[in-house]
C-alpha cells in the first residue's frame, strides 16, 4: 500500500503496474485526509490515494477473507432468540443473472412471489436455498410480510470480517496525526504526518496470520511502528514491525525543523525513534488505567520493545590488496591484520556483526555472561559463543558445560600462539563444538 498525493499517483501507477504487474493492482483507496478548506487554492484537495498491489491478486481472489477489516457489532439484533446469537439480515440478491439463481421465493405469511431484479439472481441456487430455509436463515423482513433475506450472525462476521470500500471518509485526518505527534513529544515537529487509525486499517487488511511482518521502507515520523503495537494490543496478536528510514538532516528553514533541534534532533531517524518511545510510554499508561479499548491487555505478555539498528561500516579491518606493490607493502597489510579488529571497535558491537554474519537473526538474543572474570557473550541462549577475550582452559571447562552449538573467538585473544589456540580448538572439537577464529 503506498500513500500518494495527486501530483505523482499516476506515475507512481505506472511504475508500480511495472514492478507488481498491473494484474496485481487491487485498488485505489481514496482518504479524505483533510476536512478543511484552503480558500487560496483553486480546487482545495482533501484526499490522498492509496494504491493498493498483491503479490498475487488470483490468490486472494480464491481467499478473499483474508483481505477484510474487523466487522462491528453495530446492526446486529436477536429478535427472534435465535440459539446461534444475534444476526444482521442481509440482501439475498446479487448482481448478474445466472440461470440456476433465477427461481420463484413465496413468502409463507403473505404468499406474495418475489423473483430478482432484472439483471440479478438469488444469492443461492434453490436446493440451497430450501437448506437455507429448514436452518432459520431466511427471514422476510421484520414483520415477515417482506422479499426474502438471508440472516448473518455476528461469530460469522468476526470471522470473516467487511469488504473494505474505496472511499474512507470515516478515519482520521492529517490534522489528527498533527495534534497528536505534538502532544507525543512537545512540539510540532512533523508537518502533516499520517494518523494511527490510518496505518492501523492498512494493517487489519493485510495481516491476518498471528506472526506477520509490516515492513515501511519510508519510516517517517514512526507511525507505522506505534499502528502495529496498537493493533497487536487490540486482536491480541503478534506481529512485527520494520521500520526504515534515511538518516536525513533536519531542515532547519521551517518551524517544525527548528522545533525538532531544539529538542536536540538532528536527524529525522532520531526523531522517529524518540516518537517510537513515548508512543510506547503513552500505550503502557492506557494500559495501566485499564480503559474500554485495553481493559483485558496483560502487559507481561504484550511486546513493546525494538531494537534500533544504524548502519555503520564493519568493526573489521577490510583487506586493501590494491595497496600492495612489493614485499615490504605486503609485511605492512600482515602486521595491521595481526589484530583484525579496529582499534576503536567495541566488544558488544563485534558480537552483534559476527551474530550478523552467520546469518542469525537480528532479533536473536545477545547477553553477556561471566566466567572466571572472563567475559563472553551467549547468543540465542547459549547456542553460540562468541568470545572476545583471552580465554584459558578454566574458562574452556565451563564453556562446554554449556553445550553451545559453536564458539567464535577472535583470533587476537591468542595473542599469535598457535599452539594455545590449537589446543582450545581441539578441546572443543573433541565436545562435538564447532569452533571457528576471525
Amino acid at each position: 500500500i503506498v500513500s500518494i498525493d495527486d501530483n505523482e499517483a499516476y506515475t507512481l501507477k505506472l511504475l508500480l503496474d511495472e514492478i507488481f504487474g498491473e494484474e496485481n493492482f487491487v485498488g485505489d483507496i481514496i482518504w479524505n485526509s483533510t476536512k478543511s478548506v484552503t480558500n487560496t487554492a483553486i480546487l482545495s484537495v482533501s484526499h490522498t490515494h492509496n494504491l493498493v498491489y498483491f503479490k498475487n491478486l488470483e490468490y486472494h481472489k480464491k481467499n478473499r477473507y483474508e483481505f477484510r477489516l474487523p466487522d462491528t457489532p453495530e446492526g446486529f439484533e436477536n429478535p427472534d432468540n435465535d440459539p446461534r446469537g444475534s444476526w444482521k439480515a442481509d440482501p439475498f440478491q446479487v448482481e448478474g443473472e445466472r440461470p440456476n439463481q433465477l427461481y420463484e421465493i413465496k413468502n409463507p405469511k403473505t404468499g406474495q412471489i418475489y423473483k430478482p431484479n432484472p439483471g440479478s439472481s438469488w444469492k443461492n441456487d434453490f436446493e440451497k436455498f430450501k437448506e437455507l430455509l429448514a436452518d432459520n436463515r431466511i427471514v422476510f423482513g421484520t414483520s415477515g410480510e417482506a422479499g426474502p433475506q438471508r440472516k448473518r450472525f455476528w461469530s460469522e462476521a468476526q470471522e470473516r470480517g467487511r469488504v473494505a470500500k474505496s472511499l474512507w471518509t470515516d478515519v482520521e485526518t492529517t490534522a489528527n496525526g498533527t495534534s497528536y505527534l505534538e502532544e507525543l513529544v512537545g512540539k510540532k515537529i512533523f508537518t502533516n504526518p499520517k494518523p494511527v487509525e490510518l496505518i492501523q486499517r492498512f494493517i487489519q487488511l493485510g495481516t491476518n496470520k498471528e506472526n506477520d511482518i509490516v515492513l515501511d521502507f519510508f519510516g517517517g515520523s514512526g507511525t507505522t511502528a506505534e499502528a502495529v503495537m496498537r493493533q497487536n494490543l487490540i486482536d491480541s496478536k503478534n506481529r512485527k514491525f520494520i521500520f526504515v528510514t534515511l538518516p536525513e538532516k533536519i531542515d532547519e528553514s521551517s518551524q517544525a525543523g527548528k522545533n525538532a533541534k531544539s529538542l536536540g534532533f538532528n536527524v529525522i531517524s532520531e526523531v522517529a525513534r524518540h516518537r517510537i518511545v513515548k508512543a510506547i510510554e503513552k500505550i503502557k499508561k492506557e494500559i495501566s488505567k485499564k480503559g474500554d479499548l485495553f481493559k483485558d491487555v496483560d502487559l507481561s505478555k504484550q511486546d513493546l520493545g525494538f531494537k534500533h539498528l544504524t548502519c555503520k561500516e564493519s568493526n573489521f579491518k577490510i583487506w586493501r590488496g590494491d595497496v600492495i606493490d612489493s614485499e615490504s607493502d605486503l609485511l605492512k597489510q600482515l602486521g595491521l591484520f595481526s589484530k583484525p579488529q579496529k582499534e576503536d571497535a567495541k566488544d558488544f558491537n563485534i558480537a552483534f556483526e559476527l551474530l550478523i554474519k552467520n546469518g542469525l537473526d537480528l532479533n536473536t538474543s545477545i547477553e553477556t555472561i561471566k566466567i572466571h572474570n572472563t567475559s563472553l557473550f551467549s547468543i540465542d541462549s547459549n547456542k553460540l559463543i562468541i568470545a572476545t577475550k583471552p580465554i584459558n582452559t578454566e574458562v574452556c571447562k565451563e564453556i562446554k558445560r554449556l553445550k553451545p552449538k559453536s564458539i567464535i573467538c577472535l583470533d587476537s585473544i591468542f595473542n599469535n600462539e598457535d599452539c594455545v589456540k590449537t589446543n582450545i580448538q581441539l578441546q572443543f572439537e573433541d565436545s562435538g563444538i564447532s569452533f571457528k577464529t576471525i
